[in-house]
């Protein structure tokens, strides 16, 4: 058999590329139909991430924000604290007030640490706007307290100043009453005397004197409401610079030898006192002194002749 050839003419190869062309741009069309879905779907993607992150990073700002807010109500509590401590006791109703704003503080801090919704975070935030308001007025009240407990306590304090003064002048008035009320001593008089028929007489010469009679009155007061014990002192000092004294064998004139001592009740009566010192050596002629003394303070003098 004879093979037979097939030859095709124009037209037929030109519908056959046409077909082909046509096939071709379905599947171009088809492929940048699915090139542009896929890429408006990782732009959506990208958005919606973006979207979240941005949401994110407010939520984040927002927390940060209300943590500012509370530490800002907590330091303002704290030191509301510390100033009324200075002012208050632990039963003040003041103190009861600032351990509520403290648990509510502590309160508001654990709301904002749960996290939430953006939505209940904005309303975390009004509340702790509130609390800072009401921090505001509170701190405003307390102001105005510690203000009327400084001048209370400056009132205080010149009241105790007052009574400070006041008592100073009641210590000297009362002082100033006590040395007025102390009983007062009159003339000291030392008179030289021997005995004649059984009589003691006054006399000034020298080999002659037997004895010293001393005299002196303690003085009324009309002042002295209890009975004051005192002691005087009565030093006789001879020409020789030598007190007399029966209690010391040396006659020295020591500040501690003395000629006699009185003591005395005195209850602001007027009292007289008489003293006789009698000496076994014979006296010398000169001048003799006396002090009337009580401690230490000379309170009369006095002076006699022997011949």
């Amino acid at each position: 058999m004879e093979e037979q050839t097939i030859i095709e003419s124009p037209q037929q190869k030109s519908k056959g590329k046409g077909a082909l062309a046509l096939i071709l741009g379905i599947l171009l069309l088809g492929s940048l139909g699915s090139n542009y879905w896929l890429w408006d779907k990782e732009q959506k993607a990208i958005a919606t991430a973006t979207s979240k992150v941005d949401s994110l990073n407010d939520l984040s700002v927002l927390k940060d924000s209300l943590y500012k807010a509370i530490n800002d109500e907590e330091l303002k509590v704290f030191n509301l604290r510390t100033e009324l401590s200075m002012y208050q006791n632990d039963n003040d109703s003041l103190r009861k007030i600032i351990e509520e704003k403290e648990a509510k503080i502590m309160s508001l801090r654990a709301m904002v640490g749960s996290g939430g919704s953006p939505k209940k975070l904005r309303a975390l935030k009004d509340s702790i706007s509130r609390l800072s308001m009401e921090n505001n007025d509170f701190k405003t009240k307390v102001q105005t307290l510690l203000m009327e407990n400084e001048d209370y306590k400056a009132k205080m304090l010149d009241q105790q100043n007052q009574i400070a003064t006041l008592e100073g002048q009641k210590k000297n008035l009362s002082d100033k009453v006590t040395i007025a009320a102390e009983p007062s001593v009159g003339p000291v008089i030392v008179t030289p005397m021997y005995q004649k028929k059984g009589v003691y007489t006054p006399i000034y010469k020298a080999k002659k004197v037997e004895r010293l009679q001393i005299t002196f009155d303690v003085m009324g007061n009309k002042l002295t409401e209890k009975t004051v014990e005192k002691e005087y002192i009565i030093r006789v000092i001879d020409p020789d610079g030598i007190v007399l004294s029966t209690s010391n064998s040396k006659l020295s004139n020591s500040d501690d030898v003395f000629t006699a001592k009185q003591k005395v009740s005195f209850n602001g009566t007027q009292q007289k006192m008489k003293i006789n010192f009698t000496q076994s050596p014979a006296y010398k002629k000169g001048k003799y002194k006396v002090e009337l003394k009580e401690g230490e303070e000379v309170k009369q003098s006095f002076s006699f002749d022997l011949l």
